[in-house]
């Protein structure tokens, strides 16, 4: 409706109101009529529809800047600027991008059934049940400015009996970023040593890592870590109290070991690095092609011996499948040694359908063997975020070692034992 048409009915209404209720005289509504008319003339003579354009301006200018003000909240829900969402995790930042924590969960329960004709000490032919096998929450994030990174693992659940962390304190490192691929940590971290132990569980292809990777890998320490990473290559070396110590506090008769290292390096023959964040090639992914090898070594203070272990390993992923192999090798410097393999793939035969299968040996010179042949299948229901994996493992030899207990293998004194494994993981 017009100004015009608008002032003219309120005022017609409001006159003709009064005529009813006071018996105005008509002339009198025709000249006071006029006399808005007249007004309305010379406002639209000096200043047109000005005045309507520039209260129409004002209007959109404040829903324009309501509308980007939303946005700019959006976006930073989605991981640019301050603010709180989820990317990859569940986050929180300033606004400036200094600081940040990000917060994970790994959750993985799993049932097992054990048959084990030739039980030692009298056990249970036959074992089966639940396990918590993880339940851990990670902080990481970075703090004073980009350089500056964090990370902190802890384990509330855990029947891992290989990480060494008795269910507590996992990861827990700060991390200087100096430019130029030059990286420096400081605090608890799993040493550098063989691709298989290097993945998260979150993102291993079976429902645990294999027995020669967890028993002839060093596993975590503290102390220090210095890394190199370039386009084609990248190395890490660590100088720790001693190998597979975790969670120690200091004593009068600390370390350990005189000293201990750790070493891994690296070579992308193809692909890029992010490929090796999980062991599975999903459909759809570039071809890629990693070798490696790792060393660790320390001077044991109580016995004065050195032992050390060596490892070298290949990963090929071909978008769909992929294929990994290791070798390891230690030698305790007493007399023994010991050296292991291990041969897994898997293949997608639907984008979430995955068959795996794996062989692992061990052998001790003048000692035991041992041989497993694993299979089975992963449903991935969102990657490694939410997935169920099924398998049977099958004993050609003796299992001579209850620290094969975390894969559901019990000690035995005679080949045929069988495992059945069934696991939820869920990693967010």
């Amino acid at each position: 409706m017009s100004l015009t048409k608008t002032v003219g009915f309120f005022a017609g209404t409001t006159l003709a109101i009064g005529g009813v209720a006071f018996g105005a005289d008509q002339t009198n509504y025709a000249a006071e009529i006029a006399d808005l008319k007249a007004q309305i003339a010379s406002m639209k003579a000096s200043q047109g529809d000005a005045w309507l354009t520039e209260q129409r301006a004002a209007e959109i200018r404040g829903i324009v800047t309501d509308v980007l003000a939303d946005a700019e909240t959006r976006s930073s829900l989605q991981g640019s600027g301050a603010g709180a969402g989820y990317d990859g995790g569940f986050f929180m930042s300033s606004a400036d991008g200094n600081y940040s924590m990000k917060v994970n969960v790994l959750q993985q329960i799993r049932w097992s059934f054990n048959d084990n004709d030739s039980p030692v000490g009298g056990a249970e032919q036959q074992s089966f049940g639940f396990e918590n096998k993880r339940t851990r929450l990670t902080f990481s994030g970075n703090m004073v400015d980009s350089s500056w990174s964090y990370k902190v693992g802890y384990y509330f659940g855990s029947s891992n009996a290989t990480a060494g962390l008795n269910g507590d304190l996992e990861d827990a490192w700060v991390s200087k970023d100096f430019g130029n691929g030059f990286a420096m940590y400081v605090g608890q971290f799993k040493l550098p040593f063989g691709a298989e132990f290097g993945t998260d569980p979150g993102n291993l292809q079976f429902t645990d890592y294999s027995v020669a990777a967890s028993l002839l890998g060093p596993g975590y320490g503290q102390g220090v870590m210095f890394g190199y990473s370039a386009d084609m290559f990248r190395i890490n070396g660590a100088y720790v109290n001693a190998l597979g110590q975790a969670n120690q506090a200091w004593t009068a008769g600390s370390p350990d070991s005189d000293w201990a290292f750790a070493a891994r390096a690296e070579f992308k023959l193809a692909g890029n690095w992010a490929n090796f964040n999980d062991a599975q090639s999903w459909k759809g992914e570039e071809f890629s092609a990693m070798i490696g090898g790792g060393m660790s070594i320390q001077r044991d203070d109580a016995s004065a011996t050195t032992p050390w272990s060596g490892t070298i390993d290949a990963t090929i992923g071909f978008g769909g499948a992929n294929l990994n192999g290791a070798f390891f090798y230690s030698d305790d410097d007493a007399g023994s040694e010991t050296q292991g393999f291990t041969v897994s793939g898997g293949v997608f035969v639907s984008d979430d359908i995955e068959i795996v299968a794996r062989f692992e040996n061990i052998e001790v010179d003048n000692g035991p063997e041992l041989n497993t042949l694993t299979g089975g299948a992963n449903w991935y229901f969102a990657k490694n975020t939410a997935k169920l994996g099924v398998e049977v493992g099958y004993a050609f030899d003796a299992i001579f070692t209850n620290a094969a207990e975390f894969a559901n293998w019990t000690q035995s004194t005679d080949d045929g034992q069988w495992v059945l494994r069934g696991q939820m993981s869920f990693s967010f």
